[in-house]
């Protein structure tokens, strides 16, 4: 039974072999007889790919990498709904003299309100409708302790005077002050006076402390992505402005997140073009001057190009856009996508020495789709592993990766070759060129050189380096492998300032910061707030020394005057007593009708319907409706830039229930940062072990030696726990940095995590190659093996080095640390794969019956 079903399983691999045979000779006599044809083809299939390609969105906001239904981007996403969706621009004016500002100011203000509501919501010049409010109701902002005062000392004037006109006082009693509006007022407003917003802005507008600036803020409904009236805008606000400054004393400079973030973007989308423009010359550099020869050049581009294409155009279909993890694929798809034509041109070219181009195009297909077929496959599974973690950077990163991967190895396999005959046939091929002969041969000589010399010292120094490397990946992973310092993979800016930064730095130095690094938390109705507020404070108050929450809970009721209906009724009482001492005498007439401005007869609390715009303006939703916003800032001493510390924050509000049984999600940059961290806690173990099963998969149906099998695995084993060492052995040395150097530790975080299962995909790509050329060639084919595909495997290791290697351009450190963690992995894959499996392997032809146990059998 058993030798049956042997014997059914050889005959089911023979059919499968024979049927592929087939498909791979038909497709070579369409690629030799029509090469014409299929290049229309595929000039059709690009304009099509590039036409859906051109209509990939770039977004770049953190919660993009979240996945839509987690609870952090959906409360994230319904607060924003609510909230206000100005953007402001800051109109920043410079001059020596005060008046010429301040008059400015008020003709620039009346020309900018003027514009309508569609392109200025609101225009910021100073605090004046703020004063004016605090003004009208300065008894109730008053400080209760001076209300009291006041009172009692009005009491104690009047009982004096009553007691003085009855002739009831003793010569030794003092005289309390007179009753006089100039005595109270200067009571109520010399401590009004010390308030900072009347301190800073005296004067009434937004200037700086000499007196040469003025601000203004200009609130929009505008976003920052609507390009087309933005720009619109800009222009109207120059005109005016240069209208308002028209003698010429005045500088006028613009501001504000309108044109920050817009040059944000702008910066992110150039620093794509920079990394994507220098990766893929270097890569297209470095296979120049293997092959010497700009027709290989040009065909692998071709090749290469048709597979980005297809493989963008495939995102816009299954992905829709591209964020800040997978902005940064091109060059990493080319890097690697090119490796297929690397691997088929090196054995073209070999073959054309002695064939004619049908013959070397027939050689070249028949002797590398199997291991290209397999490297790709294999490459797609590192890849595709990303794809069942649940954060979205990573699966989209695994989606437009893997199916890169594959997309280049169809483009490569269905055109390079009729690229190459159509090229022929215009300008044949010289059969030997042996300056490029040579160049290729040196780029395996070393490693050939060191597996035929000292086989053995090369072998054993890989397993020593192999279990040492064991070691230092367990230490790397056991040793807190995740970045927390958010400072380390940030955007790091180079250069003069913009002008609008600068702006920006002034603005914040006169009006404040506008931008705090609080977070809102929405509620349903006002009536959650104060409990809401309550149970906050009472999380920061039971908190841990060191490890409170955040320091303030900031709501709309802490603009309203506290203890106002106390104030109110002692303001009052103080009105009735000044009424009967005006009606007795003893207050003259005009200091009465002063005190009566100053003390009117309806004083009424401050509601929240009264407060100004201005003042209100946090605490308002788009609709307009007031109250419902709840701000928490981070605590003092506590930085936002530590990632251990936003879980701590986060953890504070991400859920609060309140004394009802209602329950308020709190969400922002602090939660959704959290679970980043914790998605990527969660999903590396998962993506690992998807990455290594698949790839064990597909070499098990690749390659039937067990030889073949276990050196192809030992390689990736070796290539990935090389890399952690590398990781490790960085980030143990990193004291020397204090020498005078500045570098950031290598740990995982939301982007470089994804070198760990590509390295997979790699190290076997490498060794799938090599061994796939081996058990074509046998043991008396090793310099071959070594010297011609592993030439052409040194060769795809480097452009894929250069991909990973163009990304430490980027001004992003994650994008920078993910280059040279990949680039680490890929120098071990291609010494794993070029130099220790030859060496193992020519320790094994050496023994006796060596030829028994070749790979493959």
């Amino acid at each position: 039974m058993a030798s049956s079903d042997q014997e059914a399983s050889e005959a089911r691999f023979t059919r499968t072999r024979a049927i592929l045979g087939r498909l791979v000779s038909g497709l070579i006599e369409a690629q030799t007889r029509h090469p014409w044809a299929l290049l229309a083809a595929m000039l059709v299939s690009v304009a099509l790919a590039g036409a859906l390609a051109q209509k990939l969105e770039l977004k770049t906001s953190l919660s993009e990498l979240l996945p839509q239904g987690k609870p952090s981007v959906v409360v994230a996403q319904a607060v924003n709904e609510r909230l206000p969706s100005a953007s402001t621009l800051a109109i920043l004016v410079e001059g020596s003299e005060r008046r010429k500002l301040e008059a400015f100011v008020d003709r620039a203000g009346r020309r900018l309100h003027a514009l309508g509501p569609s392109w200025v919501g609101s225009v910021d010049d100073g605090p004046r409708e703020t004063r004016a409010f605090l003004g009208r109701h300065r008894i109730a902002y008053a400080p209760l302790d001076l209300v009291e005062s006041i009172h009692d000392e009005v009491k104690e004037r009047y009982d004096y005077e009553v007691a003085r006109h009855a002739d009831l006082l003793l010569d030794e009693d003092t005289p309390p002050p007179p009753i006089t509006e100039a005595a109270i007022r200067q009571r109520i407003e010399a401590r009004a006076a010390k308030s900072e917003l009347a301190r800073k802005f005296a004067s009434g507008y937004y200037l700086d402390a000499e007196g040469d600036a003025a601000v203004m803020l200009v609130r929009t409904p505008i976003t920052s992505g609507d390009l087309a009236r933005s720009r619109e805008l800009l222009a109207r606000v120059r005109e005016i402005t240069r209208e308002a400054a028209a003698d010429g004393s005045l500088r006028v400079s613009l501001g504000g997140n309108l044109l920050t973030s817009a040059e944000e973007y702008q910066q992110i989308k150039d620093d794509l073009a920079h990394v994507g423009v220098w990766g893929v010359s270097l890569i297209l550099g470095i296979v120049f001057l293997f092959f010497l020869r700009v027709r290989a050049l040009l065909a692998m581009t071709l090749a290469v190009g048709v597979g980005a294409v297809w493989t963008f155009g495939f995102a816009r279909i299954a992905v829709g856009h591209l964020n800040s993890s997978t902005g940064f694929l091109f060059s990493i798809v080319v890097g690697n996508g090119i490796n297929f034509g690397i691997i088929y041109m090196a054995r073209y070219l070999e073959a054309r020495r002695e064939l004619a181009t049908d013959g070397a195009v027939a050689v070249a297909h028949r002797e590398t789709w199997k291991g290209t077929l397999t490297a790709a496959a294999a490459a797609a599974a590192a890849y595709g592993s990303l794809v069942v973690t649940d954060f979205r950077g990573f699966k989209h990163f695994g989606v437009i990766g893997g199916s890169g991967m594959l997309l280049c190895w169809i483009a490569t396999y269905l055109f390079l070759p009729g690229i190459l005959v159509a090229s022929e046939r215009v300008f044949p091929i010289k059969k030997r060129d042996p300056a490029s002969d040579r160049v290729r041969a040196s780029y395996g000589k070393p490693f050939l050189w060191a597996v035929e010399r000292a086989p053995r010292a090369v072998a054993l120094g890989g397993f020593a380096i192999g279990v040492l490397s064991l070691v230092g990946a367990g230490h790397y992973l056991l040793s807190e492998p995740m970045e927390y310092d958010m400072r380390n993979i940030r955007n790091q800016t180079a250069g003069a300032k913009s002008e609008a930064r600068r702006v920006g730095d002034v603005v914040d130095q006169i009006v404040g910061r506008q931008g705090q690094d609080g977070i809102a938390v929405m509620v349903d109705g006002l009536e959650q707030v104060l409990p809401l507020k309550r149970e906050l404070e009472r999380r920061r108050d039971a908190a841990a020394p060191g490890h409170v929450p955040f320091d303030k809970v900031l709501t709309i009721f802490d603009l309203l005057p506290a203890d106002q209906e106390r104030k109110l009724a002692l303001a009052r009482e103080t009105r009735a007593l000044l009424a009967r001492a005006h009606r007795r005498g003893f207050v003259e007439d005009d200091d009465w009708r002063r005190i009566s401005e100053l003390l009117p007869e309806q004083l009424e609390p401050v509601g929240l319907d009264d407060l100004p715009e201005a003042m209100a303006r946090p605490f308002t939703e788009r609709d307009g409706t007031r109250g419902r916003l709840v701000y928490i800032t981070p605590a003092a001493g506590r930085s936002v830039w530590d990632a251990r510390y936003l879980i701590e924050w986060a953890a504070s509000f991400r859920r609060t229930e309140l004394p009802d049984g209602s329950v308020v999600l709190g969400s922002g940059r602090s939660v959704i940062f959290a679970d980043m961290i914790q998605a990527i806690v969660e999903d590396a173990p998962r993506a690992m072990l998807v990455s290594l099963a698949a790839t064990l998969f597909i070499v098990f149906v690749a390659f039937r030696g067990a030889v073949a099998r276990l050196g192809i695995i030992l390689s990736v084993l070796f290539g990935l726990t090389a890399m952690l060492t590398v990781l490790d052995v960085y980030n143990s040395s990193l004291p020397w940095s204090e020498q005078g150097f500045s570098l950031a530790p290598l740990k995982l975080n939301f982007l470089n995590f994804v070198a760990l299962p590509i390295t997979v995909g790699v190290g076997a790509d490498y060794a799938v190659n090599v061994m796939q050329r081996y058990r074509l060639a046998g043991s008396k084919g090793l310099k071959e093996v070594v010297g011609e595909t592993g030439g052409a495997v040194v060769l795809c290791s480097l452009t894929t080095i250069l991909g990973y290697s163009a990304l430490t351009l980027s001004i992003n450190q994650a994008i920078v640390s993910f280059g040279v963690a990949a680039a680490a992995g890929e120098v071990a894959c291609v010494l794993a794969g070029v130099l220790v499996l030859p060496a193992a392997l020519r320790l094994l032809d050496m023994r006796p019956r060596a030829a028994t146990r070749r790979a493959g059998g």
